[in-house]
Formats: C-alpha cells, sequence, structure tokens
C-alpha cells in the first residue's frame, strides 16, 4: 500500500521527464560519498593517492571546495542534499535526528514506524526492534532515483548502499530500488520493508559468505607509518585523540581486543570492506549497467565519519583510511572497465560535510589547515541548557528545556505556558550569545523564510531549518569550536569553511580534464545529466562542467 501511493505521487510530481535525446550516456552512474571528506584534509592527501581517487583526478573535474549553503552540516541533511540537490529547508531533513513533535519524541532522521529492517543472518549483536526502522519517509521531496524511475519507465535500476542507515536511505533520493546499510542486529548488510516485501536473497547470501564476523579478531596496522607521520606532522597518539570501546589511541586496532567488536568495527578498516562486498554483490544481483538503460549506484562510505569524530579528520587512522580506500576505489573502477566496459560508466565522488579540526592540537598542515584556532573549545550540552533555564526563569516555572539536537533547541511543555514567549525567545538568544565561542543564537522562528534575499550566516540558517520540525531556537559554535559532550575527537557543526567545504570530482566518458568552483547542491543535477535525464525537482542549480 505504502509504495503504491508514494509512486503514485512521485509519478505525478515529476510527470513529464523523460530521457533526454541524443547520443546515449553511461550505461552506469556511480555516486560516491565519503562521509567526513572536508576539503582541507584532502588537499593535504591528494598527492598521495594512487588508485581510484588519482584516477578521478587525473582524467576528470576537480571542484576542490564545494560549498555547503546551509547551516546544519550534517549527514543526513547532507545525503539528502546530494541526492536532491535541495537543502534542508526544502528536503525536510532538519539534522541526524530531532524531537518529533507529533511523537514527542526524539528520533533518528531514518526512522519509520512502517518500516522495519528485514533479519539476514544470525544477530552479530542486539535484537531488532522499531528503533532500527528506515526509510527516507521524512524526506519531503523527489530526488535522483525517483527522476530516474520516471524517465526511464521504471527499466532502470537504482541501489543506494551505505554503512549508515542515515547514509543509505536518502543519498538516491525518496525511493530507489533498493536501500541496503549495516544492522548488527539484522546479521549483516540489510534492508527494511519501504523498499522490498522480505531481504532480497543475495543479501542473505552476503551475510553468510562476507559476514562482518570474519573481521571481529582482525587487526588494523597502517600501510605506512612513516608517510602517515611525514604527512600528518604528528604522533599516532596526537592530542586530543579518543579511544571507543577498547580501540585505542595508536595503531594497531585489535578487533578482537575490544569489548564490542560489533561497535568498534565502524571505526575501522573493515567497514569500508564491508560496503564494498555489497557493492559487488549488488553489481551481480541487480545487472547494474548491462544494458542501454542506465542505472544508478549510489554508495557512501561512513568509516570516515566515525574515525574521524574518534582520533580527528587529520589522524594517522583517517589518513590510512583514505589511503586504503583509494587502492579498492581503484579495483571498483578496474572491475567496472571489464564488467560495463571501458566509457561506458561514469563516478561523481564527493562528501556530506567536512570537520573542524581537534580543539586539542596546536599543529597542523601547511597554511594552517587543521591547526586548532586560538581559544576554540567543547561546548556542552549542559552548559546550553542552564543558560535556556536560567534565561527562561522571569517568564515561568521550568525546567523549561527538553533536549538539543542538530543545531536545535527543543524547548519542553513548560514553556507552552509562557504568555510572553517572543521577549523570552529573544531573552534565551540574548543570554546564549554571550556563552564563550557562540556565534549564533536566534529564535528560528525569526530567520526562518525568504532564504534567498538573507545572507551570509543568516541566509546559511535559514536554509538549514524545516517547518514543523525545527527547534524554537538555533544556535551555533564559533569556527574551530564544537558543541559536544565527548571529552576528545571531534565535530562538524560549526557552519564555517572547515565542515562546509568538500571536494567533488567527476569522471565522465567525454569529461575533460578540468577543475572549477561549485556547490554540494550541483551533486544531483550533475549525475542527472550523466544519466541523460532531468535533475529532481526541487533542484535549481545547474550540472557541473558544463554537462547537460
Amino acid at each position: 500500500m505504502f509504495r503504491v501511493a508514494l509512486a503514485v505521487i512521485l509519478a505525478f510530481a515529476c510527470s513529464g521527464t523523460q530521457r533526454a535525446k541524443g547520443p546515449p550516456g553511461p550505461k552506469l552512474v556511480v555516486l560516491i560519498v565519503v562521509d567526513q571528506l572536508p576539503t582541507w584534509v584532502f588537499e593535504r592527501d591528494r598527492k598521495l593517492f594512487t588508485g581510484g581517487l588519482a584516477r578521478m583526478l587525473r582524467e576528470g573535474g576537480y571542484v576542490a571546495a564545494a560549498e555547503l549553503p546551509y547551516a546544519n552540516p550534517f549527514t543526513a541533511p547532507g545525503h539528502a542534499a546530494i541526492g536532491t540537490g535541495a537543502s534542508p529547508n526544502v528536503t525536510g531533513i532538519v539534522g541526524n535526528g530531532w524531537y518529533r513533535r507529533g511523537e514527542q519524541h526524539e528520533r533518528e532522521a531514518e526512522y519509520d514506524a512502517e518500516a522495519p529492517v528485514f533479519a539476514v543472518g544470525p544477530a552479530h549483536a542486539g535484537v531488532l526492534s522499531v528503533e532500527d526502522n528506515g526509510s527516507a519517509k521524512a524526506m519531503r521531496v523527489a530526488g535522483l532515483a525517483d527522476v530516474l524511475r520516471t524517465a526511464t519507465g521504471g527499466k532502470a535500476r537504482s541501489i543506494a548502499i551505505s554503512l549508515k542507515a542515515r547514509g543509505a536511505v536518502f543519498v538516491a533520493g525518496k525511493q530507489p530500488d533498493l536501500a541496503v546499510w549495516y544492522e548488527p542486529a539484522a546479521g549483516g548488510m540489510t534492508t527494511s520493508r519501504a523498499y522490498a516485501p522480505e531481504a532480497p536473497s543475495w543479501l542473505i547470501e552476503l551475510a553468510s559468505t562476507r559476514s562482518a564476523t570474519r573481521f571481529y579478531r582482525s587487526t588494523w596496522s597502517p600501510l605506512d607509518a612513516k608517510l602517515l607521520a611525514k604527512t600528518t606532522r604528528m604522533v599516532d597518539a596526537a592530542p586530543g585523540e579518543g579511544a571507543f570501546h577498547g580501540l585505542d589511541t595508536a595503531f594497531p586496532h585489535e578487533l578482537g581486543a575490544t569489548e564490542s567488536p560489533t561497535r568498534a568495527i565502524v571505526h575501522t578498516t573493515f567497514a569500508d570492506d564491508m560496503v564494498f562486498d555489497a557493492v559487488y554483490g549488488a553489481l551481480d544481483a541487480m545487472a547494474l549497467g548491462k544494458d542501454a538503460v542506465p542505472d544508478l549506484l549510489a554508495v557512501s562510505f561512513s568509516a570516515h565519519d566515525y574515525a574521524g569524530h574518534l582520533w580527528g579528520p587529520d589522524s594517522w587512522e583517517v589518513l590510512d583510511l583514505t589511503m586504503r580506500f583509494d587502492l579498492a576505489l581503484g579495483k571498483l573502477f578496474a572491475t567496472l572497465d571489464e564488467r560495463v566496459g571501458a566509457g561506458q560508466w561514469a563516478a561523481v565522488l564527493t562528501s556530506d560535510h567536512g570537520a573542524t579540526p581537534v580543539v586539542d592540537r596546536a599543529t597542523g598542515v601547511a597554511g594552517g589547515a587543521g591547526r586548532a584556532k586560538p581559544g576554540a573549545r567543547r561546548i556542552t550540552t549542559a552548559e546550553i541548557e542552564k543558560v535556556v533555564d536560567d534565561a527562561l526563569a522571569p517568564y515561568g516555572t521550568g525546567p523549561f528545556f527538553l533536549t538539543f539536537a542538530s543545531s536545535n533547541i527543543y524547548l519542553g511543555p513548560a514553556f507552552d505556558k509562557v504568555t510572553r514567549r517572543d521577549a523570552a525567545l529573544r531573552a534565551v538568544a540574548a543570554a546564549l550569545a554571550k556563552l564563550p565561542n557562540i556565534a549564533a543564537a536566534a529564535p528560528t522562528a525569526k530567520l526562518a523564510g525568504n532564504c534567498e534575499a538573507r545572507r551570509g550566516l543568516e541566509q546559511a540558517i535559514c536554509f538549514a531549518l524545516v517547518d514543523g520540525e525545527a527547534g524554537e531556537l538555533f544556535v551555533a559554535p564559533i569556527a574551530g569550536s564544537l558543541i559536544s559532550d565527548y571529552r576528545t575527537g571531534t565535530h562538524h557543526d560549526a557552519p564555517f569553511d572547515d565542515n562546509r567545504r568538500v571536494p567533488i570530482l567527476v569522471l565522465a566518458p567525454g569529461l575533460a580534464p578540468q577543475e572549477g568552483t561549485g556547490s554540494l547542491l550541483q551533486v544531483a543535477p550533475t549525475v542527472a545529466a550523466l544519466l541523460r535525464i532531468p535533475p529532481p525537482p526541487s533542484a535549481k542549480a545547474p550540472a557541473l562542467f558544463g554537462l547537460r
């Protein structure tokens, strides 16, 4: 029922779309997202690449510092923007999770009560629950897969794959043919009822023959420790690095020695291996790129984000991850040359957001990139909660603070009894603005709407606000600081260049090597141009490099 209704809605929304006339385009377009890949780190490392990244830089188009135009640089909004070409105020994805007022409950972005996840093998940990359910139900607009289906009369195939559910369900649009992600309680890479009536047989086979459990006694050692030290200009266990479930601050990382290999693995290179396993499985099972009708394969690699949060985006671990990813990507491209045909496929690679340099580090790469900014600090949610409740005390009886999620402050039932609400919110915003290292604090009602007429940070915040889902207040730290309750590692919530500048690489038949400028919102139109279909309805930016 859900799928039928959705198909009708999308068909109406995309009515009139059809494939462009002219020479045939690639038979397969691969959209690749490296979760948490800031330009300031990518530029440091690009000279080291020898595999797929090197091929893209050598043979294709490159945008060094594409802008995220909105002020909530998080995973779910970023993947939704990549898949639709629209900012969060349009897609409806305000953050990785937010307080759902209708349910009076904070939920993950991908949460969908009607989309249970399928077990594909023996559980690696835990038991499946409604909290594991996932789909793109929260997304309000159609994306690449939806337009591709309409333009090809349902003949094209589309699949999205990620370690994270939020990476899989949004990156290809609202309803790809299949979205796949890793769920330990399900026994491996799986999907939900939003995409299939039952677990596809190839995912069940994958869980049996290529189980994540094969890595649980593995050790991650660096490919070249001397190169890591020379490039990062840091010791392995650099200041500010954290430990998690037995993963220490320095190599080697033994999964078998951790208290929970299931949780620890997502921070390691073995997580990327699982995603690549699913990619190769999908190529065979869905016969991608096997006929003249173009297919879409969207893949998001999440290990960089987990590792970056724990050890820092410029750490030994993240650099080793990137070098291994580069080699694995080169092998994938060679496989596509063989199976699909050289010149018969295209690839677009980008990231959903950057990262803030670890505040404890006084060193960085040339030009200051990666160096902590003077006075940078971690702002705790407890500080924010106290400021909110203290500022509202003259207006009623609290506590008023309910939760903080994705830069949004949500106020509880006590605030509903406040009569002078506008004055109260202004008082809170003024008090928050005095908190050290806060760049912006304002009532969301003041900044929502008419975004195009706004400028600078005010406009970026406007693009980040979702009607009906945003909190009462939006708060953001200054560049170099972050709001986090973790005492180590880093985050990516400050709406400035470290977090809002990412690379875009395009490798496509007939596209000459070149460099350009652009926005993350141009990724969807670029992929659509390569598929020779119209861009998603909400995408307003042109394709990169003159593609059409």
